[in-house]
C-alpha cells in the first residue's frame, strides 16, 4: 500500500460511519495514531464529531489512553475505507516528499503536545481554585439540614448533604478569579447589569437560592474538590472548571458490612442505604462509575462491589446500565437494576 497522508486519511474516513462500535472506533484512533503521533487528532476528532454519541471530553480521553506503535497500523483504516469504496487519488510520493511530510507530522505532533501540556497546566489550576472555592463556600454559605423540598419530594434523608442558608451568585471568570455576589439589592444589579451572551461574556455565573441542596464532592482522601447544587425543581449544577472524575459523595460507614453499593444520584444512594443499610458511593453520573469504583477497589479491597444501576430504557444505549457493567467488569462487581419490563408491557396494551 502506498504511504498515506493525512489528506489520505480525512478522505478514506470520510466512507466510514462515525457511529459505529466503540471497538472499532478505538481501532480506527490507534490506527491513525501510530502512523501519525499526535499530528492525527484534529482530523480523528472533526470525523468523530459527526457521532451521535460524539463528546469532545470522551475523543481527549481516549486519544490519550492509545499508545502509538501498536499492532494496529494506518493500513487498517485505509483497508477499512477501501471495503467502503475509497480509493487513492493521486499518485505515490517521491522520497523527498516522504521526508518533508514525515518533518511536517512531527512539528504539529510537537506543536499540539506543547498545547495538551499547556491545558493540563490550566485544568490542574483550576481545579485547585475550584476546591479552594467549594471549601469556602460550603463553610460560609451552608449548614447542615435534615431535609428540604428536593429531599421531601424525593422521600430521601440527608446523609451528609447541606442546605444553602442564604441566596447568593457565584461567579467564575476566565482569567482564573472567582467573585460572590450577596444581598437582594446586589443580586438585582447584577441581573440589570449583566451582558446579553451575544454581547459576550468572560465569565460563568450560579445563582444559588436559598434551601437548595449542596452535596459536598469528595476524593478517596476526603478533600472536597468540588459542590453538586441541586435546586428546588431538581436541576444538578457543578461548579464550572471544577474536578468531577473519581469524586462521590459518601453514605454510611465503610466498615460497617462486607458489601459497597455504588450509584449515580444522591436520591437514589440514600434510598438504597434506607431500605439496605449498605455504605453507599454516590458517582453523580454513570461515567464516573468507573472511575469511582477504581478508586475503591484500591482502599476496599476486600469488598463486594455492587453497581445499583439507573435502568435508562428510553436513552439509546442504555448507559445507566452500559457504564454501570465496564464498571462492574473492572472491579470483579454485581449489577443490581430495575426492571420496568412490567410496566412498559402494562402502558403498551
Amino acid at each position: 500500500m502506498q504511504q498515506a497522508t493525512l489528506q489520505d486519511v480525512q478522505d478514506a474516513l470520510q466512507y466510514l460511519d462515525p457511529n459505529l462500535d466503540r471497538d472499532t472506533w478505538v481501532r480506527i484512533a490507534m490506527g491513525i495514531k501510530n502512523e501519525f503521533a499526535d499530528a492525527g487528532f484534529d482530523i480523528f476528532d472533526s470525523w468523530s464529531a459527526g457521532g451521535e454519541r460524539y463528546k469532545p471530553s470522551d475523543v481527549k480521553s481516549m486519544w490519550r489512553s492509545v499508545k502509538a506503535g501498536g499492532g494496529v497500523t494506518i493500513c487498517t483504516v485505509i483497508g477499512m475505507a477501501k471495503d467502503k469504496g475509497f480509493t487513492f487519488s493521486r499518485e505515490p510520493m517521491t522520497a523527498e516528499q516522504q521526508a518533508k511530510l514525515k518533518a511536517d507530522y512531527a512539528k504539529r505532533a510537537k506543536e499540539r503536545e506543547a498545547k495538551e501540556a499547556e491545558d493540563e497546566a490550566a485544568r490542574q489550576r483550576w481545579h485547585g481554585i475550584i476546591s479552594d472555592f467549594s471549601k469556602y463556600i460550603i463553610e460560609n454559605f451552608t449548614i447542615p439540614i435534615k431535609s428540604n423540598k428536593y429531599l421531601s419530594d424525593k422521600k430521601v434523608n440527608a446523609y451528609g448533604v447541606l442546605g444553602f442558608k442564604k441566596s447568593f451568585i457565584l461567579i467564575i471568570r476566565d482569567n482564573f478569579t472567582t467573585e460572590l455576589v450577596e444581598g437582594g439589592k446586589e443580586i438585582k444589579a447584577f441581573f440589570d447589569t449583566l451582558p446579553s451572551e451575544d454581547e459576550g461574556r468572560d465569565f460563568s455565573f450560579l445563582h444559588i437560592k436559598r434551601g437548595s441542596l449542596a452535596i459536598p464532592l469528595i476524593d478517596i482522601n476526603k478533600q472536597i474538590w468540588n459542590i453538586q447544587v441541586i435546586n428546588n425543581t431538581g436541576t444538578k449544577l457543578f461548579l464550572k472548571h471544577g474536578r468531577k472524575s473519581g469524586l462521590f459523595h459518601f453514605i454510611g460507614k465503610a466498615n460497617s458490612c462486607n458489601i459497597l453499593a455504588v450509584c449515580e444520584g444522591y436520591a437514589t444512594g440514600a434510598s438504597i442505604h434506607m431500605a439496605t443499610g449498605w455504605p453507599c458511593a454516590v458517582a453523580l453520573d454513570a461515567g464516573n462509575l468507573l472511575p469511582v469504583a477504581l478508586v475503591f477497589a484500591e482502599k476496599l479491597k476486600d469488598k463486594t462491589f455492587l453497581f445499583c444501576a439507573d435502568n435508562d430504557v428510553n436513552t439509546k444505549g442504555n448507559p445507566g446500565i452500559t457504564k454501570a457493567n465496564e464498571a462492574a467488569a473492572a472491579v470483579n462487581g454485581l449489577v443490581a437494576a430495575p426492571d420496568f419490563s412490567g410496566i412498559l408491557n402494562k402502558e403498551a396494551a
